[in-house]
């Protein structure tokens, strides 16, 4: 069984890096990056590593985590889609969109490793 992790996950990132470029021409993906970048930068969302926005400072208004959730919406189908492509588990495509996602994010946005521990970008 530990051999076969390793080679879902190769095949997932394979089919993710391959697939980067449908996802950044999507509308769906296209469009939420834009609406995150300003309440990331303003430290009020963060991204998990899972691959999930989460609301970060719990002052955020009700439209940052009405963002949030609509957002992890349009997310869980893309990574749903990707995992039953490819055969992979949706956590791990999660994973792989989740450092794609965190080198995208502008400074300021809080990233959450595997760890639970939090930094600023």
């Amino acid at each position: 069984m530990r051999r076969k992790f390793p080679r879902l996950r190769r095949l997932a990132l394979g089919l993710v890096l391959g697939a980067s470029a449908a996802w950044l021409q999507s509308a769906a993906v296209a469009a939420e990056e834009r609406p995150l970048d300003a309440p990331r930068a303003q430290g009020l969302i963060g991204e998990r590593y899972d691959g999930f926005a989460v609301v970060h400072d719990q002052a955020a208004s009700p439209e940052v985590r009405a963002l949030v959730e609509k957002t992890n919406g349009e997310r869980r189908k893309v990574y749903a889609n990707q995992a039953q492509s490819s055969g992979a588990p949706v956590a791990e495509i999660g994973k792989i969109y989740a450092a794609q996602i965190g080198q995208k994010a502008p400074v300021g946005t809080w990233l959450q490793g595997a760890d639970g521990k939090w930094m600023q970008k």
